[in-house]
């Protein structure tokens, strides 16, 4: 027959094992929990991590994409670009298009506008509108003083489509 400090000592032992077993899976959840929190806020905190501006709608829609970048290919136009050595205190460098026709000569009048962004921080987007200087030049000045490599998402209007370009230019140190 057990005696009454068996039980108790039994009882006890029970008890301990409880609360052992119960703070380990309480513990666990906590780690576990303080993991996925820090990964969340790492994923979402951290500004170099985004999505291309508009991705999704060009996906979508890649055929009408696909005809707008290929559209100066079409009409026959030759685009080249150049952005400034140097950008200013404040981070402002100049960009300058050149479009010209089959024959080379330049095309005016256009509307020409986009978008520009490192790819480094692909969620700071900032517009450009590109302004003619003639000749089938067009020049702005972008805040493009980080080092690196940026993207220039280009609309162009005024011709008889819609002609889009996508320039990638390196800015080094």
């Amino acid at each position: 027959m057990a005696t009454a400090t068996g039980i108790e000592s039994i009882e006890s032992a029970e008890r301990r094992a409880k609360r052992f077993w119960i703070a380990l899976v309480v513990f666990l959840f906590v780690i576990q929990s303080t993991i996925m929190g820090l990964v969340m806020h790492l994923a979402i905190g951290d500004p170099s991590a985004a999505v291309v501006p508009d991705y999704h709608n060009r996906a979508l829609n890649w055929d009408e994409a696909r005809r707008t970048l290929e559209a100066a290919d079409r009409l026959g136009w030759t685009v080249t670009f150049d952005a400034s050595d140097v950008a200013d205190d404040r981070g402002m460098r100049a960009i300058e298009l050149n479009i010209t026709d089959e024959q080379g000569d330049g095309i005016n009048g256009l509307v020409v506008g986009g978008k520009l962004y490192h790819h480094a921080r692909a969620d700071e987007v900032s517009p450009v509108a590109l302004k003619s200087i003639g000749e089938g030049n067009y020049l702005a000045l972008v805040p493009a003083g980080r080092p690196g490599i940026w993207q220039l998402e280009l609309k162009i209007e005024g011709a008889s489509e819609p002609v889009a370009q996508s320039l990638t230019f390196n800015i080094e140190r």
